[in-house]
């Protein structure tokens, strides 16, 4: 049985997730909450009012500042209390509902990373689009998209490697423990059950330099896609799914094909 392992959003791109024990997924939506916020580059032009898609270039990302994930944080969505600790010591504890505050967190980014006055990071948030009544997401695609990864086929690549590999480098929005290794691969195309929301996996997922980044060490330690094209013929682990019927998601469901 395909098992649901793990659900987990990431409120802000490039920053640490925060795991769910269930979700209500909304047709046509990303997870709820899932890449709301980001800090936007100092020459990216963002409007609020009419969001649009932007590659992940334009923000601070792990592909890009590895030192990300060096930093342990929390944020909570319903208070966007945000909470930031460095070897366990407490360096950012701000509510960032006021200029004030937004000013203190953009400029903790721009010292942490050694940025110029002029590269000052802005903080953006996704707001609903006045047109579709979508929720914007600063999402790796321009879909609204949920990412699920097969733990069968990390253990696959493990054994290939010789060496552990985490999850959390891939940052899926959904964990499963499959019947079988790569057999997501299979679902391209289909619909698949979880909990009371079905999905249509409709892409394969293509994996970048941010997963080269070791969440613990915060250094870039493998080559990922070069390792999953040396072993595989391609770039790709996980898949993308799109939401076409609302419905509850929790741990331990199962995931079946239709």
């Amino acid at each position: 049985m395909n098992i649901i392992e793990q659900i987990t959003k990431y409120p802000i791109k490039g920053l640490q997730g925060q795991n769910l024990e269930s979700v209500f997924l909304e047709k046509n939506q990303v997870l709820p909450g899932d890449r709301e916020f980001a800090f936007a580059r100092s020459n990216v032009k963002f409007n609020p009012e009419e969001p649009v898609y932007l590659k992940k270039s334009n923000f601070l990302a792990l592909v890009k500042e590895e030192k990300l994930a060096s930093l342990k944080t929390e944020f909570n969505s319903s208070t966007q209390q945000l909470k930031i600790k460095i070897d366990g010591k407490n360096v950012f504890n701000e509510n960032l509902t006021n200029e004030e505050n937004i000013r203190k967190v953009e400029c903790f980014f721009q010292k942490f990373l050694n940025l110029r006055n002029e590269e000052k990071p802005t903080l953006v948030r996704g707001i609903e689009e006045k047109t579709s009544l979508l929720k914007h997401s600063f999402s790796d695609l321009p879909d609204k998209a949920i990412s699920i990864l097969n733990l069968k086929s990390i253990q696959d690549f493990e054994i290939k490697l010789g060496r552990q590999i985490s999850p959390l480098r891939f940052r899926a929005n959904i964990l499963i423990n499959g019947n079988q290794p790569w057999e997501e691969f299979n679902w391209i195309g289909k619909k698949v059950t979880i909990g009371t929301s079905v999905l249509k996996i409709f892409k394969r997922t293509q994996r970048c330099a941010a997963t080269n980044v070791n969440p613990e060490s915060a250094e870039r330690d493998i080559n990922l896609p070069k390792e999953i094209k040396n072993h595989y013929g391609h770039f790709d682990l996980g898949v993308y799914a799109q939401v076409i019927k609302s419905g509850l998601v929790s741990v331990n469901n199962r995931l079946e094909t239709m």
